[in-house]
């Protein structure tokens, strides 16, 4: 898959920085940081932002975001409280800044949380109608489900025409982290060419953060400042890390 010259789901994973700020000022500034320091993809968290749900707010700094990022990819997620996110709304409300969103046409990539629609498939047929590329994810937080389970919900995400499949675990043994990285990789093998982002979050599931190129996840999440979920490391080092292990593989 390619996205501004980008390529997702092959070689060396691209490296995302989320931006949790509250207000637009602090949005504008943590982004130029992002950018400036590296960032491949740029996540606007828009559930940090205290005026989520003023349309007019939103759209304005989608088309500031897009202008500060260039050729770096926008993703914009709205994370609901129940999936690790700041505020809860409705799933017609949610549904509604979903298509807000796509409507723009600023978002590169939209994350859609899957446990939080009725039907899925049909919010994103309805995205895809608007030209939106979009990645179906499930978290979870407070631990990492049985295998089968982890497997299905990446299925889940295929079959609901998601284009990118998310999928992030709590884990409380290595045992844990390796379940998520078996599965990611028999996944890969299994359906080569659709893209995953799989981790283990904390600092147990550090090392499903830069592992991706081995074993199948296409996108990792870093840094700058802030972080959005447990684990996550610097910027600088993410990149260093994934470069040697990218180089070592050639």
């Amino acid at each position: 898959m390619q996205i501004k010259k980008r390529t997702i789901g092959a070689g060396r994973p691209l490296v995302c920085v989320p931006v949790v700020e509250i207000d637009e000022d602090g949005i504008y500034k943590a982004a130029e940081r992002a950018v400036g320091q590296g960032a491949e993809v740029l996540e606007w968290r828009i559930d940090w932002f205290a005026q989520a749900v003023c349309q007019d707010r939103v759209e304005r700094i989608l088309h500031r975001l897009q202008e500060i990022c260039g050729d770096v990819i926008l993703l914009c997620t709205f994370r609901s409280r129940s999936q690790g996110g700041e505020q809860e709304i409705s799933e017609d409300m949610y549904v509604g800044l979903l298509e807000l969103l796509a409507k723009s046409g600023q978002a590169d990539i939209l994350d859609v949380e899957v446990p939080k629609l009725s039907n899925p498939s049909d919010v994103i047929r309805k995205l895809h109608d608007k030209g939106q590329c979009v990645i179906g994810s499930k978290h979870y937080f407070s631990h990492t489900p049985e295998t089968v389970q982890m497997q299905q919900d990446l299925s889940d995400m295929q079959r609901a025409e998601a284009d990118i499949g998310k999928l992030a675990v709590m884990p409380h043994s290595s045992l844990d982290v390796l379940r998520l990285l078996e599965v990611t990789a028999r996944m890969k093998e299994d359906y080569p060419h659709y893209p995953l982002v799989t981790m283990a979050m904390g600092g147990l599931g550090a090392i499903s953060r830069i592992s991706g190129e081995v074993f199948g996840s296409c996108m990792t999440f870093a840094s700058v400042g802030k972080t959005s979920a447990p684990g996550q490391m610097p910027i600088e080092d993410v990149i260093k890390i994934l470069n040697k292990i990218s180089e070592s593989m050639d």
